[in-house]
């Protein structure tokens, strides 16, 4: 055999002495590498999603809703991506749509014992700022989806459109009210787990039993007439009391040209009478002020008459007292003189005793005595 088939002592003796300490480090390298795999690890948050970091030993939990690319450590941590865009679940009796096979929608027994099969669509999501609950509650990925919302919608709906009469269910008015109650019910109820529920609507007309369906139809043909005849006596009301308006603003025209005629007349009348009264107080200041005149000019005249017979009694005054000394017989002789110059005494003189006796003539004034 050619000797180079043969291992190298060599060889063999290095092999022998560095061998196990080789292995030793490749193993490590390996185990190194394992653990580096391990423990970078990366995940992915988008715009409509939110993460949720788990610590493995403390099992703290954080939210990240920060949009982006985050290592953690796979080792000691846990990294979750949630999905918080509004989500829709749709329960209908159509075979082809909603989130499970077959016929999904709800069954609704009214107030009256009537079942009512109505289709149900629910919108909702969770809320971000309570993803670490919605993961302690719900647990990883989109188990949130499946194990509140659906439960807990179904039940409070058949609650709340319970309280509905079967005829109340044609009315989308009382549906819409008692649906809105629902959803109030609902978000009050899974809040504390971070889901929101956005809305809920019945997107389809209810099903009804076909017999109670057209007794249905009947009464709300029955309605209709009801109602038309209602509006025709609506109109007739409503041409009456349009009726009795056109009157009363004619009677309202009418009273109130007669007032403004009435206002009229009294306005003339005060008008007559201020003129009267201004007339009147005319005449009072011209007979007052005339009559002041007049009053003025008498007064004058008295008094001009008194000065002139006070002048004449001082004078009269004056010539008694004149008259009453020495002059004043004088004057009295001179007057009997005046009236006696011309006096003519004719007749034959008598005596009866045949005695003369003589004229004498007294102090006090005497009228004279004719004798014929």
């Amino acid at each position: 055999m050619d000797r180079m088939s043969y291992p190298n002592p060599d060889a063999l003796r290095v092999l022998k002495q560095f061998g196990g300490g080789l292995v030793s480090v490749g193993l490590a390298f390996f185990l190194l590498a394992l653990v580096l795999i391990n423990a970078v690890r990366f995940a992915k948050v988008g715009g409509d999603e939110v993460g949720v970091r788990l610590n493995k030993i403390t099992g703290k939990l954080e939210s990240v809703s920060q949009t982006g690319t985050h290592w953690y450590n796979g080792i000691t941590e846990r990294f979750y991506v949630l999905d918080k865009t509004i989500q829709t679940l749709d329960m209908t009796a159509t075979t082809e749509r909603g989130e499970r096979q077959g016929k999904d929608d709800l069954k609704i027994k009214t107030m009256d014992g009537s079942d009512v099969y109505v289709d149900v669509k629910v919108q909702y999501r969770i809320d971000p700022d309570m993803a670490d609950v919605v993961v302690t509650t719900s647990g990883p990925g989109d188990n949130y989806k499946q194990k509140w919302t659906r439960d807990f919608v179904r039940s409070i709906c058949r609650n709340y459109l319970g309280e509905l009469t079967t005829e109340e269910f044609y009315d989308a008015a009382l549906r819409d009210e008692r649906l809105l109650k629902a959803r109030e019910d609902v978000s009050k109820r899974l809040a504390p787990y971070g889901i929101v529920i956005d809305n809920i609507v019945i997107p389809t007309r209810p099903t009804f039993y076909k017999e109670y369906e057209e007794m249905i139809k009947r009464k709300k043909l029955a309605d209709q007439a009801v109602l038309q005849e209602q509006s025709k006596a609506l109109a007739a009301k409503q041409r009456q009391e349009t009726q009795i308006v056109q009157e009363t603003n004619k009677k309202n025209v009418a009273v109130e040209q007669f007032r403004g005629q009435m206002e009229q007349l009294v306005i003339e009348a005060q008008a007559e009478a201020e003129r009267a009264r201004k007339g009147a107080d005319a005449y009072y200041a011209k007979i007052t002020i005339g009559a002041e005149a007049d009053f003025y000019r008498l007064q004058k005249d008295a008094e001009a008459i008194l000065a002139t017979k006070e002048a004449e009694a001082k004078g009269i005054e004056a010539l008694k007292k004149a008259l009453e000394g020495e002059g004043g017989r004088n004057m009295v002789k001179m007057e009997y003189a005046k009236r006696l110059k011309d006096l003519q005494i004719s007749g034959q003189p008598y005596t009866v005793d045949g005695r003369t006796s003589r004229f004498e003539h007294s102090n006090a004034a005497a009228k004279p005595r004719v004798t014929k």
